[in-house]
């Protein structure tokens, strides 16, 4: 079994996956639901690439509130980002993030990033004259 399918199954039963100071925390959001003994026994054996994954979704998640917060300070007020083009980096972005791979991930947010600063450039210019 690949480790995200275990945690989407993991998930799935309403369990949480997280670290907790280097170690693999599995904490249940609903206590009437238990873990079948099969996934138990898959949590074990992929610990390392469980601990793997947690450790690239914390970067990840780094990465993206910093991009959001260089965004969030460069938007001029009353710039919309909605096009066709945004929606297609904001879904490339979604599907970089779930590659696991930093260097696809970071690509994907210097595109957006890019495009956004272009638009807010055009719309500092257009309100300029």
């Amino acid at each position: 079994m690949k480790t995200l399918e275990i945690w989407q199954q993991v998930t799935g039963h309403y369990y949480e996956l997280r670290l907790e100071d280097g170690n693999l925390v599995i904490e249940s959001t609903d206590f009437s639901r238990e873990l079948p003994p099969g996934l138990i026994t898959e949590l074990k054996i992929h610990k390392p690439e469980l601990l793997s994954l947690l450790k690239y979704q914390e970067e990840a998640d780094a990465l993206l509130l910093e991009s959001t917060r260089r965004l969030s300070q460069a938007w001029p007020k009353g710039c919309p980002l909605d096009s066709p083009e945004w929606e297609r980096l904001e879904a490339e972005l979604h599907r970089a993030y779930w590659t696991l791979d930093r260097r696809e991930l970071t690509a994907a947010i210097e595109a957006r990033e890019q495009y956004a600063l272009r638009v807010f450039e055009a719309h500092r210019k257009e309100a300029a004259t």
